[in-house]
């Protein structure tokens, strides 16, 4: 979770991160709401890999008929959030590899074709958590709604973010 909320820290202005959050029901990994608490919404669910996977056999898992493909996309895509991730996990050097081929698939795009979830790698074998996140398929934004915005503020006002950029006095 750590690298995946540094990841996001470097990326968005301003972001409020929530770790192990609850976001509309649903249980998120990391949560970071970008400009304070009043900008677009991240989630990111972490996948483990099992051993001997790689990302390209992962994607083709969740776009597959099984029961833990089906629910993991199904509840990404339930997420009321403007960008969705699956942050990928694995200690093995071998997860690495992956064919772009492979990620092409239509189950990370939205159904109205109007955002697709984002595939991060979490390389477990690196050090630095600067490293450790690659982006392996990146993330398109979601259609707004005015429930995603109420539900961010209403978020942000009841829970204290585990970062947030503050500025010195």
């Amino acid at each position: 979770m750590n690298a995946v909320q540094e990841f996001l820290v470097h990326k968005l202005l301003f972001p409020k991160v929530y770790l192990d959050a609850e976001w509309n029901g649903n249980k998120v990994d990391v949560l970071a709401i970008d400009r304070s608490g009043s900008g677009d919404v991240h989630a990111v669910h972490i996948y483990p890999l099992p051993p001997n996977t790689t990302i390209g056999a992962a994607c083709i898992l969740f776009s597959s008929a099984s029961n833990l493909g089906i629910s993991l996309i199904d509840e990404i895509m339930s997420l009321q959030s403007h960008y969705r991730y699956i942050a990928i996990t694995s200690e093995d050097p071998n997860a690495r590899k992956f064919n772009s081929a492979e990620l092409a698939s239509q189950w990370a795009l939205a159904e109205d074709g109007v955002g697709r979830i984002g595939i991060l790698y979490l390389d477990l074998t690196e050090d630095d958590p600067k490293f450790q996140v690659r982006v392996i398929l990146r993330a398109e934004r979601f259609r707004n709604s005015k429930e995603i915005v109420e539900m961010a503020d209403q978020f942000v006002a009841s829970h204290t973010a585990n970062w947030e950029y503050r500025e010195e006095l």
